[in-house]
């Protein structure tokens, strides 16, 4: 290829990157600086090249790394995260150009803008502290009912069992944070699926037993009706168990906003599917958040929805616990009128 198709295709090449891209000679002269690297600095590429780095760009740790770099008798590529304009954080690399004898002509450096990182750790932080001060409430009332309890309540049996009940109350809220924890720690991951062949009512009717002592607190009466004839199933039933818990726990949270209302919950076999819908009349979803309820730690940060907390994390583990079985989940909802979540589960050749 002739030298000067070469150069023309190296230049479109940097100025197509998706990173901002700077590269200096030997005496410091920028040779190199893209659109990106213009955006970033406040600049235009045809009033920085030519000129030497220290005169165009301010003197910071980049560019005493980048001019370190080139006078370096045995320069080595580096990668370490900066700080530039504007507070934004990058992940530079920096490399020597060498001839192909080992000649030194300069150096390269390539920023990748980090705030994607940034958003995912301010994320996480938040649910950090969510989750300590939603662990810490159940664990301060468990420790006050049974230090009263040990002081002599116990001796009055109606005393006793109205604690008891609170502490069971308290210790179920526990175990579901610490299921939130759980899928935190393998968010992302496709879950693996262990089928044994079995009946879907028991989990139905286990998932909402955790809830009763929660929704009647909250006053949300809980209902269910099971369809008949359902078929067995070839299912990962801890699993499915887990996706139901995660759904009736998110409608009785937004049915308890209003102090009031139902939780429905309901079975069906039809076109070969098993269909489990989980229906509220709680404070709804707004259209603005409805199509992103299934991301990964997403929160509403808007309306009555917003003081519930949480790891943004239930309803995504449950799609793809669903999706895993080769199902779906589907969601109506209006503000104010409550949600209905429909699960799909395919009935394979088999079951």
């Amino acid at each position: 290829m002739p030298p000067r198709i070469e150069g023309q295709l190296a230049d479109a090449l940097i100025e197509n990157l998706s990173d901002p891209c700077l590269g200096i000679d030997r005496s410091g002269d920028l040779r190199v600086f893209n659109r990106l690297a213009g955006r970033l600095f406040g600049l235009k590429p045809k009033e920085a090249i030519g000129r030497s780095v220290l005169e165009v760009l301010p003197l910071d740790d980049f560019t005493r790394a980048f001019i370190a770099l080139v006078k370096s008798s045995d320069p080595v590529p580096s990668e370490q995260v900066m700080v530039f304009p504007g507070n934004r954080l990058f992940a530079v690399q920096m490399a020597p150009v060498r001839t192909s004898r080992g000649r030194n002509l300069g150096a390269i450096a390539v920023l990748r803008d980090m705030a994607g990182v940034q958003k995912i750790e301010r994320g996480l932080d938040q649910i950090i502290e969510d989750m300590t001060r939603r662990i810490s409430v159940p664990l301060t009332s468990i420790k006050g009912f049974v230090e009263t309890l040990l002081e002599g309540s116990y001796r009055d049996r109606e005393i006793t069992h109205r604690f008891l009940q609170i502490i069971n109350e308290e210790t179920n809220r526990l175990v579901r944070l610490v299921m939130s924890l759980e899928e935190s720690a393998h968010a992302g991951e496709a879950p693996t699926i262990f089928r044994t062949r079995g009946r879907l009512e028991p989990i139905v009717e286990a998932a909402l037993e955790m809830f009763r002592p929660v929704a009647a607190n909250k006053g949300v009466d809980l209902q269910v009706e099971l369809g008949e004839d359902l078929p067995w199933l070839s299912l990962d039933f801890d699993l499915v168990q887990r996706a139901l818990v995660n759904l009736v726990d998110n409608a009785v949270r937004f049915t308890g906003l209003r102090e009031k209302g139902r939780v429905l919950v309901r079975t069906a076999f039809q076109d070969r599917e098993v269909r489990v819908v989980v229906q509220d009349d709680g404070v709804g979803i707004t259209p603005e958040d409805l199509p992103h309820i299934f991301e990964r730690f997403y929160r509403t940060m808007e309306g009555p929805g917003a003081e519930l907390g949480g790891t943004g994390l239930g309803l995504s583990v449950a799609w793809e616990i669903v999706e895993a079985h080769g199902g779906r989940i589907e969601v109506e909802s209006t503000p104010g009128e409550g949600a209905t979540f429909t699960v799909r589960l395919p009935v394979v050749h088999g079951n």
